[in-house]
């Protein structure tokens, strides 16, 4: 028999595994898969603490939004039985504003009538003191009109009587006028300065006048020397009324609250 080196087939050497391998890689995997098991079992236990946190925090705030519904709902049962008590005062205040100013208009007019002798003669000294009376009785009377205006516009029932043409020279010199009797026995000059270009503007008379005057009885209300103006001066289409005092004056911190309801600074 024959036998070709071409048929004769090299077998390679296998390698040779040293004693002890095979059970250091079993037993890394096996170590390697006990480490992740743990790392699992301690996510697991993070997750599930976690989970408990969240249901604890969920119950938390869903206390504190029942919470904030209930105080929600009382400020608005608050609210609302405060605008009742406040139609209920306004309505009080113009019935009783209404009932004050009758007497009060007769008590003007009596007076008025004795102070210019219609009664019989009166001295000086009893004309001053009848004026005098004459005086607070009109100041009360314009306090009154005060509250009841403030009544009305609570109510929204306060009209407006619009004039197309209104002057305002001569409520400026009305309001000058009316505004001597508010600074008492105080050192306290009032002056007015009025533009002769003043625009003719459609408004309430009456309404301008009280709020001008408003404004200077508050203005010499809190100045104890010195002076008032008044001045009335045009700005483009517009007329613009500047009050100056003396005074105290206003705190930049209290500025903000001179709008505010019941609120004196």
């Amino acid at each position: 028999m024959e036998m070709n080196l071409a048929d004769v087939k090299t077998v390679e050497p296998q390698p040779t595994v040293p004693p002890g391998t095979q059970n250091s890689s079993l037993t890394d995997s096996k170590s390697e898969i006990a480490r992740l098991r743990a790392e699992v079992e301690s996510l697991q236990k993070q997750v599930a603490k976690l989970n408990v946190q969240i249901e604890d925090d969920a119950i938390e705030l869903q206390a504190t939004v029942d919470e904030f519904q209930l105080a929600k709902a009382e400020v608005e049962r608050a609210k609302a039985d405060l605008e009742r008590a406040n139609q209920v005062k306004s309505a009080f205040l113009a019935s009783m504003s209404h009932e004050l100013r009758t007497p009060l208009n007769a008590i003007i007019n009596f007076t008025r009538f004795v102070a210019l002798g219609v009664q019989g003669p009166v001295n000086d000294k009893q004309k001053q003191t009848l004026d005098e009376v004459i005086d607070s009785s009109r100041h009360l009377l314009a306090l009154i009109n005060d509250v009841l205006d403030m009544s009305k516009i609570e109510s929204g029932s306060l009209n407006l009587l619009f004039d197309d043409s209104v002057d305002l020279k001569p409520i400026v010199e009305s309001v000058m006028s009316t505004a001597k009797g508010l600074t008492g026995d105080k050192s306290i000059e009032l002056r007015s300065k009025v533009a002769d270009d003043l625009p003719v503007i459609r408004a309430d008379r009456q309404r301008v006048f009280q709020i001008l005057l408003n404004i200077m009885s508050n203005a010499c209300k809190f100045t104890e020397e010195g002076h008032v103006e008044l001045r009335a001066q045009r700005e483009g289409s517009e007329a613009v009324f500047v009050v100056e005092d003396t005074g105290v004056g206003i705190e930049p911190d209290d500025q903000s609250a001179v709008f505010e309801a019941f609120h004196q600074t």
